[in-house]
């Protein structure tokens, strides 16, 4: 009787877990509308059902399987309409109902059962604005009136009453740690309010940094749709305020400690990439990359994370695939050979990766390096240009004018064979070698 009744709890627990998670919707005024539902992933918004919302207003909701239970944000959107309209709602983990009963939705009108996240977060959002702007207006009357109007002192009290009312909140987010307390102080991120008031903007920075580094929960800014702005912004924080490649490696060993999530440090080491790429900051791409490598938490390599992989600072270059001959056509002749990197009549090789159209820093490098030539040559140093251009007439109007010989385009612009090799994935991407073929460093400029 025992293991039958086991059996039957078992069973019971397997079948909650299995099946799709569900959203009962009433919304009778949106009565044949189109919608999508989305989830969010890191940097991906999933659509996960479509839909005509029926007669009677009343459908559902679900989330696949292989989500669920899923705790996070969502967007319910009407689409093809002129008007659009939908709403972002909170989801937590559990089946739950919202409904509508009224042509124009607002907060009050949208009732929600059995989920009290999106009540909580519109209640903390009233709160903390609340004192944001009477903080704003106390800290603008201090500097309007001076210590001898009657007010003042009542404006440095209420001031300070803000301040403190302020901090209290945050403590209370941070004493009760769950997912609509950590989801505000995401979005406090993307709208650059920082967790302490402070007089300047280089103290709220310090404090941004700081929250993500150490305080940040991954998973729920997995979840929130503000992946990459809020990995942006710890980039951009590092490379353009902190600049020290070493503590960012630092940093960057905490957070990938505290991921034991495959899924969600491979987007995450993507997204770093990513912007990492576009900034020109190799050297950080670089430092971290044996972190990614032997944390195991990666096991596939490609698309933006060759970066780690391929042609890091320290590694061995790679030869190069050019052109054997040109044709008359747009398009480079199939036949290629090899140019050898490693190559001990040069004390170095300078590999500038660029595209003509589109790249006043590619213009600007170009005109130096051009400057530079002779310089160059006297100390051994072998200049090599590779095109991102797809148009034959487009390269060679730019690449006539070069002092150098060894200036190689193959008309596929970044998906060519060397640019893939090099895991260049933006231009103008520099590369110097040593004789040995070893890369020395990377970036989007050169000091000469």
């Amino acid at each position: 009787m025992n293991k039958i009744k086991l059996i039957i709890l078992l069973f019971g627990i397997i079948s909650i877990v299995a099946r799709a998670q569900s959203i009962g919707m009433n919304f009778p005024y949106f009565a044949g509308k189109n919608y999508d539902f989305i989830i969010f992933q890191g940097d991906r918004q999933k659509t996960v059902y479509k839909g005509i919302i029926p007669k009677d207003g009343k459908f559902t909701l679900s989330i696949p399987k292989e989500y669920a239970p899923y705790n996070g944000m969502s967007r319910w959107l009407i689409t093809g309409t002129a008007e659009g309209g939908g709403l972002d709602m909170y989801i937590p983990g559990k089946d739950f109902s919202v409904s509508c009963t009224v042509a124009q939705p607002n907060e009050e009108s949208i009732i929600y059962t059995n989920n009290t996240g999106n009540t909580e977060l519109r209640k903390l959002h009233a709160e903390q604005m609340g004192i944001l702007s009477r903080y704003e207006t106390m800290k603008q009357s201090i500097k309007v009136f001076t210590p001898s109007d009657n007010n003042y002192s009542l404006f440095q009290q209420e001031y300070q009453k803000q301040i403190t009312a302020y901090n209290n909140l945050h403590q209370r987010l941070k004493a009760k740690p769950d997912y609509i307390n950590r989801f505000l102080k995401i979005v406090n991120i993307t709208k650059g309010i920082s967790n302490q008031l402070n007089e300047n903007e280089q103290d709220d920075a310090q404090n941004t940094y700081q929250y993500i580094t150490n305080e940040l929960d991954w998973p729920t800014l997995y979840t929130s749709g503000h992946w990459s702005t809020v990995i942006n912004t710890w980039l951009s924080i590092h490379t353009q305020l902190i600049k020290k490649p070493e503590q960012f490696v630092e940093d960057f060993r905490k957070i990938s400690n505290k991921i034991t999530s495959p899924v969600i440090y491979t987007n995450l080491a993507k997204t770093m990439a990513h912007y990492l790429s576009q900034q020109g900051q190799d050297e950080y791409i670089g430092a971290i990359a044996p972190i990614i490598k032997e944390s195991g938490k990666v096991s596939q390599y490609d698309g933006e994370l060759t970066v780690y992989t391929k042609a890091t600072v320290g590694s061995k270059a790679p030869d190069l695939i050019i052109p054997q001959q040109e044709t008359s056509n747009k398009k480079q002749s199939d036949k290629t050979q090899i140019l050898k990197i490693a190559d001990k009549t040069y004390q170095q090789t300078l590999l500038f990766f660029y595209q003509s159209t589109d790249c006043k820093t590619c213009d600007q490098q170009l005109q130096e390096l051009s400057s530079n030539y002779q310089m160059l040559t006297a100390k051994g140093v072998r200049v090599i240009t590779i095109s991102a251009d797809k148009e034959k007439a487009l390269y060679t109007s730019k690449s006539k004018a070069f002092p150098w010989k060894d200036a190689y385009c193959d008309y596929k612009g970044e998906k060519g064979e060397n640019f893939k090799n090099y895991s260049v994935t933006g231009a103008p991407t520099l590369i110097l070698i040593d004789s040995g073929g070893n890369i020395l460093s990377r970036g989007t400029s050169i000091s000469f």
